[in-house]
């Protein structure tokens, strides 16, 4: 989804981090300025409608044995927290981008086809979600959980399952393609 966007001026951040030093760069915009191919805010329900994002529900659903309804309330309560939290987490934001951009060896339901069959690739998944994100999800974990009336330790491994198709679906809808255009798609996902 891509939508042509207008700042009013006034000033964005862009946040990076080099080392332990976080960097914040200012750029002015003229209220004149137009910035050609804007990413619009995603909305969760957007996502969850995505073809591939529906497979990885319906197969994350039999690979832990959980109803599909169950998943789904984790991703809808797991996703908008996680964006949130990137909101003012650059380091967080920075993780999610790298791997939403980060290109599968395969078709996305090739992966899920996989994975329901094979115990090793679940668990290098899982491997990957906690190399990555460590313990900055934690709190994203429990509550999703807890919203969907199931242990935070299967909203971590639903939420970490669900991840590959929920970033190809956010990277599809990152018009821009940056890291800038991913906050601004993530923005619609906590509203």
């Amino acid at each position: 989804m891509i939508a042509a966007a207008h700042m009013d001026g006034g000033s964005f951040g862009t946040f990076w981090t080099r080392g332990d030093r976080r960097v914040t760069i200012l750029e002015v915009v003229a209220p004149e300025r137009d910035i050609q191919m804007a990413t619009a805010p995603l909305r969760v329900q957007q996502v969850l409608m995505d073809q591939a994002v529906d497979t990885a529900l319906t197969l994350t659903a039999q690979m832990f044995g959980l109803p599909k309804e169950t998943v789904t309330k984790i991703v809808q309560v797991g996703l908008p927290l996680m964006a949130k939290m990137a909101e003012t987490n650059p380091l967080l934001l920075q993780r999610m981008h790298a791997t939403a951009t980060a290109s599968m060896p395969e078709p996305i339901e090739d992966f899920y086809a996989r994975m329901a069959t094979n115990t090793d690739v679940r668990q290098s998944t899982m491997d990957d979600y906690k190399a990555i994100f460590g313990a900055m999800l934690d709190s994203v974990n429990r509550e999703a959980g807890r919203q969907a009336r199931t242990t935070d330790g299967q909203a971590r491994e639903v939420i970490a399952a669900m991840l590959p198709a929920v970033n190809q679906s956010l990277c599809g809808a990152n018009g821009a393609g940056d890291e800038r255009g991913f906050a601004l798609l993530l923005q619609g996902l906590h509203i």
